[in-house]
């Protein structure tokens, strides 16, 4: 396979680890993780500080491989190709594969750039690329406050707005998998509930996968639930099975508030 490209495929299952470990020269983060992320679902993955919950999903774009000390064990599956394969393009990657971080990460430019930024180094022509960013921004619920004005400063928007914006230009390059590393973490309750929304609208098209320390929002979003503890995957089904018919002892003990 060539080193610009990423074979699309077919079937329920969009990514996927199989025995996906990250060490460090003297401890392990993550342990044998095999796990499916099904297409045009939201799967949660959730547990206490520490249990790895980032470390899997920045693993999930090669945002990891930038940490240095840091080495990877193991596959991660996109559309059945190992991502991690050094004939593979890690800008490629993160097209296909968009992530959003906590806090918003708005660039010193107005809202239109922002959206724009990738498609701007990926080489779209104009037209082109005026059309994903109106897309996106619709896509991202936030044309109805910022339409009237895309060239405002985006660091004059709410946070909430920001996280949106964030969201709009991830999705400006058309990724088939959007990553959420506690996406509502830094925002109050009503632009928490904006972000959410979004969510179901979006897994009705992508694979949404999202870090949460919250349960109550990985019940309002989630359509599977991940469960991790000490770098290992505990268990996973969907979400309301989960959090009412836990299999395991340690989940349970987790979500009923009795853990450790």
């Amino acid at each position: 396979m060539s080193a610009v490209d990423i074979p699309v495929g077919s079937g329920p299952t969009v990514m996927a680890t199989r025995g996906l470990g990250v060490r460090t020269s003297s401890r392990a983060i993550l342990e044998d993780i095999t796990l499916d992320f099904p297409d045009r679902m939201t799967t949660a993955i959730i547990g206490p500080s520490g249990c790895g919950k980032t470390t899997l999903i920045r693993t999930l774009n090669r945002m990891t491989e930038l940490s240095p000390g840091l080495s990877i064990e193991g596959e991660v599956l996109y559309r059945g190709q190992n991502i991690y394969d050094p004939a593979v393009s890690p800008v490629i990657v993160r097209q296909k594969i968009g992530m959003v971080f906590q806090r918003p990460v708005v660039f010193p430019m107005t809202v239109y750039e922002n959206v724009a930024f990738g498609l701007r180094i990926a080489k779209f022509d104009e037209e082109t690329l005026h059309e994903r960013v109106i897309e996106s921004i619709q896509r991202a619920a936030l044309w109805d406050q910022v339409g009237d004005d895309l060239y405002r400063p985006a660091l004059e928007l709410s946070g909430g707005q920001q996280q949106r914006l964030c969201i709009a230009r991830a999705l400006a390059v058309q990724p088939r998998v959007l990553l959420l590393d506690e996406p509502t973490a830094s925002l109050d309750p009503q632009a928490a509930k904006s972000v959410e929304s979004l969510i179901t609208e979006l897994d009705k098209s992508l694979c949404v996968i999202i870090v949460t320390h919250n349960l109550l929002q990985a019940t309002r979003v989630a359509d599977r639930t991940a469960f991790l503890y000490e770098g290992r995957l505990v268990e996973v089904g969907p979400t309301e099975e989960l959090f009412e018919r836990p299999k395991e002892r340690l989940t349970e003990e987790y979500i009923t508030g009795r853990f450790g």
